[in-house]
């Protein structure tokens, strides 16, 4: 189970892949905001999962993944809730989220020595993540299925019913209607539907 690496508001930073780690420690300033760091690392175990079956590079797929939403960073936090909240978004945000986090990890990486080959790759799914829905390679869809895959989570289910004021039956019904459309490969999918039934169970749906 995904949230078993995360406990009391932390997480396990033996989690994360040797190398990928300077990655994440670099990303971290970046993901104070908006619960991200919560989000980045749940979203990353997802992909560990997905890998196990879907195709894709792990060297481009984890670290797009870590940096997919440090961009959220460049938006004030009261603007931030427009962008993402169910059936209310205001797609310039988002948009702008993705066209400032390409600029973040393309510093972050720099600094790291990646090669601008891979860091083109990297960026490339960085930017389109949340507003392009089809995958646009075979590691877009995997980033494009951990990152939904958080609103599937415990954890993710639960801070969003909060931040949106949302009683659990009406985001479990959304949740659900939204797997079809929403994932890209059969392990997302499959991922998706067995973390809904658990939330189900957890709140007496």
């Amino acid at each position: 189970m995904v949230e078993q690496n995360f406990i009391d508001g932390t997480f396990h930073f033996s989690k994360i892949d040797p190398a990928y780690q300077d990655i994440f420690k670099a990303a971290i300033p970046y993901l104070e905001t908006r619960q991200n760091l919560i989000h980045t690392f749940i979203v990353y175990q997802y992909a560990g999962l997905l890998l196990r079956h879907a195709p894709g590079a792990p060297e481009i797929i984890l670290p797009a993944i870590i940096l997919h939403d440090v961009g959220w960073s460049a938006i004030p936090e009261p603007d931030q809730l427009k962008a993402f909240k169910p059936g209310m978004r205001d797609e310039t945000l988002r948009r702008k989220h993705e066209i400032e986090g390409v600029v973040i990890a393309e510093g972050i990486l720099t600094t790291l020595d990646c090669s601008e080959t891979r860091i083109h790759k990297i960026t490339s799914i960085i930017d389109g993540h949340d507003t392009t829905s089809g995958a646009r390679s075979p590691e877009d869809a995997v980033v494009k299925d951990a990152d939904k895959l958080w609103r599937y989570s415990k954890v993710g289910f639960g801070i969003d019913i909060e931040r949106f004021d949302f009683l659990p039956r009406r985001h479990f019904d959304y949740l659900v209607k939204s797997i079809d459309r929403w994932f890209l490969t059969p392990s997302g999918r499959a991922t998706a539907i067995d973390e809904i039934k658990k939330r189900e169970l957890d709140y007496g749906l």
